[in-house]
């Protein structure tokens, strides 16, 4: 008999298997997670990342029929903290079986002296207790019980975390003037998206079953503002896939949940803020301070020229030799030799030409926008 051929997802997720020691990425672990498996303690698929896929693929992690426990809910506690794990693997959780692997500080680890850093896909030093290029996680919510009637501009961010994912358990700061949660609850998302010189570019998005406690709003969250301002209620970024984007922004200029997108770090307080073209104009003026300050574009440069120095060393080390580039695709990938070097590279199985490469270099001025243009690009 002849086996089928595998799909791409499927194909993916083989190679995932196939290559335990480079698969390692990052999911917020709870009972109420869409794909959720209860009976398997080292459970690892949820942590994909999503690059290039159909929305079916991507919405939910492709786990929208694959529905939590009866009963299993995230609770979100009105004007508390949500306790979360974020982790490699369920097994380095509470969720796990095996004692001995839960008693690590960050949310991956590996081998000294990088740690787990490469599946954080950050150049922090590894134990770091400030952690400066991990660029946030936020958690979102949509107001609707029937998952199967969510669309993806339903949801509003309503709390992020500068520092995640580095530690494994991360508090989420919930804001005191949410309403309260129709019956049958509510549903979360949970968003990440790394940095630009730390592995294949993707996003990370999974989904939950949600209820908000103790909750005394009155007044429900309001349609988010599409005009790029950064004041008010905003939806989590939807990335570099086939479909249904939010952010247009090319392969190397992901969106973060930071302050530079109008995230605040815990509880996003401006949720009903008035968005005006005053509020704008303050907001943007404010930025636009900040990046002139001497300070803090001493900061920018020196940033930018570490990034430099690690990239011309891995070059040095390794010698690679940069290969050809087709600056015409949408998504301006690096093209690869073979359909299976394509899914490895999507899902950061392998490092691209890009990665630690002279390409790197070529582009990096590019990539790398002014101030001016970051704070255009980001606010009204």
């Amino acid at each position: 008999m002849v086996a089928a051929p595998l799909s791409s997802r499927n194909l993916a997720l083989a190679l995932a298997y196939l290559l335990p020691s480079v698969t390692a990425h990052i999911a917020l672990w709870d009972p109420a997670m869409y794909g959720w498996d209860p009976n398997d303690p080292n459970q690892s698929e949820p942590v994909t990342p999503l690059y290039n896929l159909t929305f079916d693929q991507w919405w939910f992690h492709g786990y929208i029929n694959e529905p939590p426990a009866a009963g299993a809910m995230m609770n979100l506690p009105s004007g508390g903290t949500y306790h979360g794990q974020v982790a490699c693997n369920k097994a380095l959780t509470t969720y796990g079986d095996n004692p001995p692997q839960q008693t690590g500080l960050y949310a991956c680890e590996g081998d000294l002296p990088a740690g787990g850093t490469g599946a954080m896909h950050t150049s922090d030093a590894w134990e770091s207790p400030n952690p400066v290029d991990v660029m946030g996680c936020g958690i979102a919510i949509a107001y609707e019980s029937d998952v199967t009637k969510i669309k993806p501009s339903d949801f509003t961010v309503i709390t992020v975390n500068y520092t995640c994912p580095w530690f494994k358990h991360v508090d989420f700061q919930i804001p005191s003037d949410l309403p309260p949660c129709p019956e049958g609850g509510c549903h979360c998302v949970w968003g990440w998206v790394h940095n630009i010189d730390a592995g294949s570019e993707q996003m990370f998005l999974n989904g939950y079953r949600c209820n908000v406690t103790g909750a005394t709003g009155t007044v429900a969250l309001p349609q988010v503002e599409k005009s790029n301002c950064t004041i008010g209620s905003k939806q989590p970024h939807y990335w570099l896939q086939q479909e249904q984007n939010n952010n247009l922004q090319g392969y190397y200029d992901p969106p973060f949940y930071n302050a530079d997108y109008g995230f605040t770090n815990g509880a996003q307080t401006d949720l009903f803020a008035a968005v005006t073209s005053s509020t704008c104009n303050r907001r943007k003026r404010a930025l636009q301070t900040m990046y002139d300050s001497p300070s803090a574009l001493e900061r920018h440069e020196k940033r930018n020229a570490n990034r430099r120095a690690r990239v011309a060393a891995r070059d040095a080390a390794e010698q690679l030799v940069p290969a050809p580039v087709n600056a015409s695709s949408p998504l301006f990938t690096a093209p690869v030799e073979s359909e299976q070097e394509r899914l490895e590279l999507a899902m950061g199985l392998r490092r691209g030409p890009r990665e630690g490469s002279a390409l790197e270099l070529g582009l990096g001025q590019a990539r790398r926008r002014s101030s001016s243009r970051m704070v255009a690009r980001k606010t009204c």
